[in-house]
């Protein structure tokens, strides 16, 4: 009972802190990269130059609900 307590909490931390890094790199990294890869795509509207913080939010719960799921395969992967 208590590994499988002390696993989920391991998760959920890792979920959290994954987000909060992912929230903060999406909105600053992305003005910074993606008109420099795509000036293309931007000039003609494609793709942002700039992301807003509702899209850095929803990109940073993608990539932390996906970094959920390592710890939890891994920790599976070891009891059998």
């Amino acid at each position: 009972m208590t590994e499988g307590v002390t696993s989920g909490v391991t998760i959920l931390v890792t979920v959290v802190v994954t987000f909060v890094i992912a929230v903060v790199l999406f909105k600053f990294v992305w003005a910074w990269v993606v008109p420099d890869l795509f000036p293309g795509a931007v000039e003609q509207g494609l793709v942002a130059a700039d992301l807003t913080w509702l899209a850095s939010l929803k990109l940073a719960v993608l990539v932390a609900v996906l970094s959920g799921f390592y710890p939890a395969l891994s920790e599976a992967f070891k009891r059998q």
